[in-house]
């Protein structure tokens, strides 16, 4: 059953999705107060649409209490939290880190036992090492270190503002920890509401250009964050999308954020009306009225496991509820930026049916070869993965062609499209998955990844979409050291108390995990440190 908190008395009750108006309410039926309700979807039809495509899942139940929670995970994205010290301070802060009331910085040694455990998991999951604003750590760069050790992806999410300085700037970039930058577009008046600081956008410019120079096309490309607040700046997105077009070379990803509500209205006098996962999308799709924009749910893509393998790219890490995050793409054709939708036959949802279709048709012969006569003789010879690959790529293309406006995607007219055709095909199967393929044979001069993300605050929080949850904050338990995975959105109704017990036991001298032979591996029981 799904649950969410009384909008009263903040107890988990029965909950459900009622439509009004077009609109889409949580309705929570407490026993106490009655029922109460909290607006969540500006777009029943869409909202409606994103629970058609979903895959079967079987609920156990959620209660909330994710620190004593027996639920098995396999994280693929972590945050970490690093300090609760910042150099910003926003009102909006999520994790309310102005009103902790005390200092969260672990030693390294903390670090260390955490990255050990993480790193038990295969594949081993990416680290955001998150804040509080994690740049204000002396010691940051040791830290980076110590997750690349344990051969884990370090990201860094910063507010940008020490980037600003070319010296920092630089150790970032050459930490080559992946950087995850909150920007909220580039009117001071936005900042001055969102972060309580006018100018602070003329610093994330400065680190941008920072980061452009010094990255220089180098490594992995930067993540934007952005969140957006109706009647501040919701009218801005072309503006932004327009500043990502310019700065492609660094950016590849955006998290569009509606703004969340959890801060103390006694506190900050700040009451817009609540934007959805919904608006932002529409937001989107009206940034380019020529073109139709839908995006998909993000845990919806994430079925296409093998399809992405044999086309060279890492599989998605996700797997959310359909309410979750959204999806879209948009694609430059070296001038702006074109939507999807522009070089598809059909729509997105369209192409996505019949790459699930492909998906099992591939992953069938994948298990087949498994203990087939022909696949065990092709896997003693090496070569099972080539032929596997060889069976597979060309119907994926072809599959793509049929759906794909080739006139529009392709470079060269006539006979020269096929050449290009021809050429992109071989080196898909032959593993190369290079930008400068798609540039040297397509249109595509540049993409840019959209994610939407959900509401977070409490009152919009359903426990269907928490037990679905792929991104989870990863901290120790401070008494046994073992690790503990705690889904994000939910992160704020126990941080306080965790940070706090993690801060108390460093503070009192406890002897360290590795000392004590404590922060045994996720898949260990009770070792005494044998492990």
């Amino acid at each position: 059953m799904n649950k969410a908190f009384c909008n009263r008395c903040q107890k988990l009750v029965p909950a459900r999705s009622i439509e009004q108006d077009g609109k889409v309410f949580l309705e929570k039926d407490c026993p106490d107060c009655g029922a109460t309700r909290t607006y969540i979807s500006c777009d029943a039809e869409r909202y409606r649409g994103k629970r058609a495509v979903d895959i079967d899942y079987g609920y156990t139940g959620c209660s909330t209490q994710c620190r004593s929670c027996s639920h098995q995970r396999r994280p693929r994205f972590t945050f970490v939290n690093v300090t609760n010290r910042c150099n910003a301070n926003c009102p909006i802060c999520f994790d309310n880190v102005p009103g902790l009331g005390f200092e969260f910085e672990p030693p390294l040694q903390y670090f260390r036992a955490l990255f050990r455990q993480l790193a038990q998991y295969e594949p081993k999951p990416t680290v955001c090492l998150f804040g509080g604003e994690p740049t204000v750590r002396e010691d940051l760069f040791e830290i980076i270190k110590l997750a690349r050790k344990h051969e884990l992806k370090p990201w860094v999410f910063t507010n940008g503002l020490r980037l600003a300085n070319e010296d920092f700037c630089r150790k970032i970039v050459e930490s080559r920890a992946r950087v995850m930058f909150s920007y909220d577009g580039g009117d001071p008046g936005t900042y001055e509401v969102l972060r309580g600081n006018a100018k602070a956008g003329e610093l994330k410019e400065r680190a941008i250009e920072n980061l452009r120079r010094m990255k220089n096309g180098r490594g992995g490309k930067a993540t934007m964050v952005s969140v957006f607040s109706k009647g501040l700046n919701d009218g801005r997105m072309r503006e932004l999308l327009d500043y990502l077009h310019e700065r492609r070379d660094l950016f590849g990803t955006i998290y569009l954020m509606p703004l969340c509500h959890t801060w103390n209205p006694e506190e900050w006098e700040f009451n817009p009306e609540r934007i959805t996962t919904e608006d932002v999308e529409a937001l989107v799709d009206g940034a380019f009225p020529e073109h139709k924009v839908e995006f998909l749910p993000l845990g919806f893509v994430d079925q296409f496991q093998t399809v992405m393998r044999y086309l060279g790219r890492d599989p998605l890490p996700y797997g959310a509820h359909p309410n979750c995050e959204s999806v879209y793409g948009l694609i430059s054709d070296g001038e702006k930026w074109l939507p999807l939708s522009h070089f598809l036959r059909g729509s997105p949802l369209d192409l996505a049916h019949a790459l699930l279709k492909m998906e099992k048709r591939i992953s069938e012969r994948e298990k087949r070869w498994e203990t087939s006569l022909a696949g065990k003789l092709l896997a003693a010879l090496r070569l099972k993965n080539f032929a596997l690959r060889l069976l597979g790529v060309p119907p994926i293309v072809f599959l793509l062609l049929r759906h794909v406006r080739v006139s529009r995607a392709l470079k060269g007219r006539g006979l020269g499209k096929l050449g290009h055709a021809a050429a992109l095909l071989w080196n898909v199967a032959s593993g190369r998955r290079s930008r400068q393929v798609l540039e040297r044979h397509t249109n595509a001069q540049g993409t840019l990844k959209l994610i939407v993300l959900p509401l977070e605050d409490k009152h919009v929080l359903e426990t269907d979409r928490l037990e679905r949850c792929p991104t989870y904050q990863a901290y120790l338990e401070p008494r046994t050291q073992q690790l503990n995975l705690m889904p994000l959105c939910v992160w704020k109704l126990h941080n306080k108390q965790i940070l706090r017990d993690i801060a108390d036991h460093y503070q009192e001298g406890a002897v360290s995990a590795e000392d004590a032979g404590a922060g045994c591996p996720p898949s260990c029981g009770a070792c005494g440190g044998a492990c």
